[in-house]
């Protein structure tokens, strides 16, 4: 928490994103999104259709605040940089999904040439909200920590995790090298911005942080839909232990003296 937010200067800030704004331009200059798509989304045959859904869980925004919970006193800086690097990469990211408007691989090819795990979605395709989701909160958390290892780690699983959207037949892969660069930028932002505002660290906005998500919490575990039934069991596992563990938290934010 006492450690500065590295400068734009710092490779592990642009390198990433110059990466993959490369990676976006070649496959378009290319034209191998969809032999790229139709490739990686074959992955099922290796991995089994449980553990794709299971994976792209970890992009869903719900899920993404529920593990905050266990933040809540330890690392409050952690969960003010999110937000503030949520509500950056939503506003972006809802504008570019509306005004590009390009369609999915569901909306272009036919229904038997690719495989489908979950609800069949046909627009707003670039760029993948779930995998902006899991590179913001993993870009936040190496923004903060500053290790190598972990900046590896998250730059490595939100990959992963964007990846799964292709398997699961619902995002080309540029649609998931534009979610890193989001991602990763509005991690970025997050940080700087949280570090100039640490009101957001106070008791009192950690009390109403406590609120919000365990009621988030309790919504995964009770109402909220997934649209993945094979990652039922996951949701309540990651929900079970976020509450018991996020309620211990909870208690000591509020009754601590």
């Amino acid at each position: 928490m006492k450690k500065c937010a590295p400068s734009f200067k710092d490779p592990w800030v642009w390198s990433p994103l110059l990466i993959f704004a490369v990676l976006i331009c070649i496959i378009h200059l290319t034209g191998f999104n969809t032999q790229l798509f139709l490739f990686f989304n074959k992955t099922h045959t290796i991995t089994g259709d449980r553990f794709l859904a299971i994976l792209t869980l970890f992009g869903d925004g719900l899920v993404a605040a529920v593990l905050l919970f266990p933040f809540l006193k330890k690392r409050p800086d952690i969960i003010w940089s999110v937000l503030i690097a949520s509500v950056i990469y939503m506003i972006i990211l809802h504008s570019l999904k509306r005004i590009l408007d390009l369609p999915r691989p569901a909306g272009v090819l036919e229904n038997d040439t690719f495989h489908i795990i979950g609800r069949r979605l046909t627009k707003h395709a670039f760029p993948s909200g779930h995998t902006t989701t899991i590179v913001t909160l993993m870009g936040v958390i190496a923004f903060t920590v500053r290790k190598n290892v972990i900046y590896i780690f998250g730059l490595l699983f939100g990959l992963i995790v964007g990846f799964s959207r292709i398997a699961v037949g619902v995002h080309w892969p540029m649609d998931v090298c534009g979610g890193v660069i989001l991602g990763w930028l509005s991690a970025w932002l997050g940080v700087v911005i949280a570090k100039k505002t640490k009101w957001g660290y106070s008791r009192p906005v950690q009390i109403i942080f406590c609120i919000i998500l365990l009621v988030c919490t309790i919504d995964l575990l009770f109402w909220y839909n997934t649209h993945y039934p094979l990652a039922e069991p996951a949701k309540w596992a990651i929900g079970l232990v976020c509450l018991v563990w996020g309620s211990i938290e909870f208690y000591k934010v509020v009754f601590k003296k």
